[in-house]
């Protein structure tokens, strides 16, 4: 397999349904996964989808407790607000926040300036 070029993509998994930063559900995509796969490749599928997407802010699966459909959402976030900020109690659902590892920064420049120190009184 060829390694991905690019920013990699780590997720930061909360039980729950995603929430963004005005406390709604977020905007997203919704996808019914397919029946005949598993549960890890339904889960494996519904990541890529968003790995690759560059406007997508993470996902959530929905499995039900015993058979069905898997439900996979990715989020798009077109502004700050529609970010994941956390996740709401949601049975059989986990959020993932997409989270991208910044490239390294270059060190930041010397400070020159130096907070004054405010001399203490010695105790008497």
């Amino acid at each position: 397999s060829v390694p991905s070029k690019g920013k990699m993509a780590s997720y930061l998994e909360r039980a729950g349904a995603c929430v963004d930063r005005a406390g709604g559900p977020g905007k997203y995509d919704s996808a019914s996964t397919s029946n005949s796969l598993s549960y890890a490749e339904n889960h494996a599928t519904c990541r890529r989808s968003c790995d690759v997407d560059a406007f997508c802010v993470g996902y959530s699966v929905y499995a039900p407790l015993v058979g069905g459909q898997v439900e996979c959402k990715t989020y798009k976030a077109q502004t700050s607000v529609d970010m994941i900020a956390g996740a709401a109690p949601s049975s059989g659902t986990t959020c993932y926040e997409k989270i991208l590892s910044p490239p390294p920064s270059p060190p930041p420049p010397p400070q020159r300036q130096r907070r004054r120190r405010r001399r203490r009184r010695a105790p008497s």
